[in-house]
C-alpha cells in the first residue's frame, strides 16, 4: 500500500470524527468556560451581596455554578470512570440540591 492510499482509507475510517487536536481543543475550551462561568458567578454574588443586598441573585449564581460543576463532573465520570469525578459529581449535586432549597425557602418568605 502507498502512503496517499492509506492516508485515504484513514480519512474514510474516520469521517465525521474529531481528531486529537480538535478534542484537545474542546478540552480546554471547557475549562476556560467553567473558569469564566465561575468568574462571573462570584462577580454576581458580590454584587448581590454588596451593591444591591439580594441574596436571591447570589443564591441562583451559587445554584448555576454548582450545577455546571456537577454535570462536568458526571460527563467525565461517565468517560472515565474515575472514583475522584464520582466524588466530585456527588458533592456538587448535593450542592445543587442545597442551593435550590435554600433559593425556596428564601423566596417563600
Amino acid at each position: 500500500m502507498e502512503r496517499d492510499e492509506i492516508l485515504k482509507r484513514s480519512r474514510n475510517e474516520n469521517k465525521g470524527k474529531y481528531d486529537e487536536r480538535e478534542l484537545l481543543a474542546f478540552g480546554s475550551s471547557a475549562k476556560i468556560g467553567m473558569m469564566v462561568g465561575g468568574i462571573l458567578c462570584a462577580i454576581l454574588i458580590l454584587l448581590a451581596e454588596v451593591v444591591f443586598n439580594n441574596h436571591e441573585i447570589g443564591l441562583t449564581a451559587w445554584l448555576v455554578y454548582s450545577a455546571m460543576r456537577c454535570s462536568n463532573h458526571i460527563t467525565l465520570f461517565v468517560k472515565l470512570r474515575g472514583k475522584r469525578q464520582l466524588v466530585y459529581s456527588i458533592i456538587y449535586g448535593l450542592l445543587t440540591i442545597a442551593f435550590i432549597v435554600a433559593l425556596c425557602i428564601t423566596l417563600a418568605r
